[in-house]
């Protein structure tokens, strides 16, 4: 027997039966049993459904006034675009960010996208570059093997057999957050301290902003500077904490599309603090999860508000928010001097510009290397400001145009007083931490003890300076190995640097995962692609066979991470790290068996 049908209400007719909805056709609502049912032999049924919940009235109303300030922002893109006083500066910003566009590091062709403009900044230069020819000329001398590395990476997304899975959809899609998910970030930030590793904000305006009810999308005339930092904050937080039940179903990067789509509209305001702390809150975001080029793109708007503001000087902590205003102003400092050592740019922030004197609660002890609660009233960082020093003085005196132009003895002395500088720093610090302990072959295990990832962090730039400033020497204009008499180690301890990062890496491989993928990416294959040269140019040296050893250990350790990494979502870049670390092993010994005239 069918079962009861809906009556008519209000002229209408009941709805479709169960085979007719299912048919997708239309039902002509017969009774006892429709004509499609009559024909098919069946009864003809009306399941009921439970009507959808409904979202109360205020909840509803928030979230239509979240779509229109969504689409406000994406038009006022647009007309931005098209104003004659404001078209110069706005075609400046990348598409993505005018779209609100972050993609998936996830994504196949976006890994790959990624890993060649990682590759090239690791020693072999951009494909066509002449860094890029000589790398090869110099592999087919020595190997008889020509390695053309584009069309190999090229290869790569097919031979992993992962399937794409670009969502243009996910990769455009925005979410302003609750009011009560803002306030869960604030708190978690005072609980846990994160103001002295990332001194973001101001949590106390930050609280003031969301007492005032800003994201209320009635509060039309609120600056889009306030709404920006509250939202990108919100995304920090959530990223950084997904693994904690609170925050576990948040998407913090559909709260920063929402924040990325609101650039054009930020940029047209008047800057203040606040809009400093937006832009930087979404470089520090972006940085860690491989979108270095739009975050340099961003850190240069940050630099020209922070001088803007007068952050660059230290009389700035006399007015209001001061002493934040100088911790934002170290945040830009550091990520600069790091991102023009690691993409190869001039610094945004030339020193003479500004005063280098440290905050007074900044820290200078192990708690640079050791996990321990945090305290807002201290300063920490992600790495010793020190160290941005050293990277600054090694990107102008020996990387610059004008540092590249100095003669030979000027060149040389330069690398040696910046190893002495460098060493003074690893000297200042607690014996237990000193970077040389933990990364040698023969070092016991007893004696890691618990780094915390700051201090792996700080121990992987401190090699990779040292690699830079050594690495200098065959940079230069020098003609040979024997015109390096004023340093003659200086070769040596460019390789030697190259083994012991990849000796620590061994060391600390728990901290290497999908999520710090790209923060330590470019010191591994920097190093891996430096001691392939020394491979393949000194076949016969003694140390050659342990060389390859430790080589094939990085490319199984990024193997287990990729076996790893299929229990939940396969990321792409372990396993392009894996072939491309064990092609350069077997060029290595294919340089091997030439010199002994196989």
């Amino acid at each position: 027997m069918s079962a009861p049908s809906p009556t008519r209400r209000g002229g209408r007719l009941r709805r479709a039966c169960d085979l007719c909805q299912q048919k997708k056709i239309r039902c002509d609502n017969g009774k006892p049993d429709c004509e499609t049912c009559r024909d098919a032999g069946i009864c003809c049924t009306v399941t009921r459904r439970s009507p959808p919940t409904r979202n109360s009235l205020k909840e509803q109303l928030v979230e239509a006034k979240a779509r229109i300030r969504e689409l406000e922002a994406q038009i006022t893109a647009q007309e931005i675009r098209g104003k004659p006083g404001q078209g110069d500066a706005s075609r400046l910003l990348p598409a993505n960010l005018l779209a609100g566009y972050l993609q998936d590091p996830h994504d196949l062709d976006t890994s790959m996208t990624m890993f060649q403009r990682l590759i090239a900044l690791c020693g072999i230069g951009a494909n066509g570059s002449a860094e890029r020819d000589s790398f090869c000329l110099v592999i087919s001398q020595q190997t008889g093997s020509q390695f053309d590395v584009d069309q190999f990476l090229q290869g790569l997304p097919a031979a992993s057999g992962i399937r794409g899975s670009r969502n243009s959809e996910k990769a455009t899609s925005q979410q302003w957050p609750t009011r009560h998910l803002v306030q869960l970030c604030i708190n978690q930030f005072i609980k846990t301290g994160l103001y002295s590793v990332f001194p973001v904000v101001n949590v106390k305006v930050l609280q003031m902003l969301l007492d005032e009810d800003i994201l209320d999308l009635q509060a039309q005339s609120a600056d889009i500077a306030n709404l920006a930092c509250l939202v990108s904050f919100t995304a920090l937080i959530t990223e950084l904490h997904r693994l904690e039940p609170a925050f576990s179903n948040c998407d913090p990067d559909s709260y920063l599309r929402t924040v990325l789509a609101l650039i054009p509209r930020l940029l047209v305001e008047e800057p203040t603090l606040r809009t400093l702390e937006a832009v930087i809150i979404v470089v520090t975001y972006l940085l860690p999860i491989g979108h270095t080029n739009t975050a340099d793109f961003l850190l240069a708007i940050a630099i020209r508000i922070m001088y803007s503001l007068g952050a660059n000087r230290y009389s700035v902590v006399r007015a209001a928010e001061g002493r934040h205003t100088r911790a934002l102003f170290w945040l830009c400092y550091g990520v600069d001097k790091e991102l023009a050592m690691r993409i190869g740019r001039p610094p945004l922030i030339n020193d003479i510009d500004c005063d280098l004197q440290l905050p007074d609660n900044y820290i200078l002890s192990d708690n640079l290397f050791v996990d321990r609660p945090l305290s807002p009233e201290q300063l920490l960082y992600t790495s010793d400001l020190r160290l941005a020093f050293i990277k600054s003085k090694i990107c102008t005196l020996l990387y610059s145009d004008h540092g590249r132009a100095q003669s030979e003895a000027r060149r040389l002395q330069y690398i040696r007083e910046l190893d002495e500088e460098l060493n003074a720093l690893k000297s200042s610090y607690p014996d237990s931490c000193w970077p040389d302990v933990f990364a040698t072959e023969e070092s016991p295990d007893y004696t890691i003890h618990d780094l915390s990832l700051r201090g792996v962090n700080l121990h992987l730039e401190y090699y990779f300076c040292l690699g830079k400033i050594h690495g200098a020497s065959s940079a230069s204009i020098l003609p040979s190995l024997q015109s390096w008499s004023f340093l003659p180690s200086s070769a040596e301890l460019f390789y030697q640097e190259s083994r012991t990062m990849l000796y620590y890496i061994a060391r600390v491989r728990r901290f290497i995962n999908w999520h710090t993928f790209w923060i330590h990416a470019q010191f591994i294959l920097t190093a891996v692609i430096s001691l392939f040269r020394h491979l393949i140019t000194s076949p016969t040296a003694p140390m050659f066979s342990s060389d390859i050893q430790l080589l094939e250990n990085i490319a199984e350790t990024f193997s287990e991470l990729d076996r790893e990494s299929r229990a939940t979502r396969r990321f792409a870049p372990f396993f392009f790290t894996t072939c491309f670390t064990r092609k350069l092993i077997f060029l290595a010994k294919q340089s091997l068996r030439k010199a002994d005239g196989g």
